[in-house]
């Protein structure tokens, strides 16, 4: 039977990576083709190439991460909380976060294909987010604020981010030179956020209101790090990787007034 709506297996193959039943080793053709219950020619048919699909799966995992840090901010949470609230979504869903900030795309085939349509949206909503909490330079606080955070999951998920928090957490140190992935987009380019999916909602027009303040952004993560094998360093490395994300939200952000939120859109 083929697929009769391009956007239901993005979702399902999302849906997969968000609770842990498929990991980044299983993001080929041949095995999201076998998840799926087709052929490989369903995400050559429909999406182009395995990275069309996949750059879907992404976009909808920054989109994800939006929404959460969006309700958060209409709960009340400072930019403290906001920084937290990336690094927990990157620590709970470690492989759907490895898709969308370290898998490498041929981005200008993607781009040539048009299936990059929405990454400057996307992009947009964080650097209006910055905005609201008082950034006087948005679109490079957002740089920089993704950047540190990025480094902070990274480093906890490898398992080397000894950040100061006392326990041993890593099978290195930073003295080394840690593997934190691949080769960076240029400075000036906006990041990989994903392709626009056929019919979806733009950010702000989705139900955002449910998460409070202090929300669990999701279950265990099903690939564990290093300091897993461990539960105390595990602990240790989240409670380290968290300080860190406010500290680097109060270098970013020193504390402003910040605007009220406009008031959400009914659909």
């Amino acid at each position: 039977m083929g697929v009769r709506d391009a956007d239901e297996p993005v979702e399902r193959v999302f849906q997969a990576l968000w609770e842990g039943r498929l990991t980044r080793d299983d993001m080929t053709a041949r095995k999201i083709a076998s998840f799926l219950g087709q052929t490989t020619m369903v995400l050559y048919h429909h999406f182009g190439s395995l990275d069309g699909f996949l750059i879907r799966v992404d976009g909808a995992g920054w989109r994800r991460l939006a929404e959460l840090l969006e309700a958060r901010a209409r709960a009340g949470a400072d930019a403290r909380a906001l920084a937290v609230g990336y690094v927990e979504f990157a620590l709970r869903h470690p492989d759907l976060y490895w898709l969308m900030a370290e898998r490498r795309f041929d981005r200008a085939g993607l781009r040539e294909q048009g299936r990059l349509r929405l990454a400057r949206p996307l992009w947009s909503s964080f650097v209006e987010l910055l905005r609201r909490h008082g950034s006087s330079r948005p679109a490079e606080d957002t740089h920089v604020l993704f950047a540190g955070l990025h480094g902070i999951a990274m480093l906890t998920l490898s398992g080397r981010a000894n950040l100061g928090g006392g326990a041993n957490l890593g099978r290195s140190n930073l003295g080394e030179d840690p593997n934190l992935g691949e080769e960076p987009e240029p400075a000036g380019e906006d990041p990989n956020l994903g392709e626009e999916p056929a019919g979806g909602a733009p950010v702000e027009d989705r139900n955002l209101g449910e998460a409070p303040a202090g929300a669990n952004l999701g279950e265990a993560p099903a690939r564990e790090s290093p300091a897993a094998a461990n539960p105390g360093e595990a602990l240790a490395a989240e409670a380290a990787a968290f300080t860190a994300a406010r500290r680097l939200a109060d270098l970013v952000l020193p504390a402003r007034p910040r605007e009220p939120l406009p008031p959400r859109r009914r659909t």
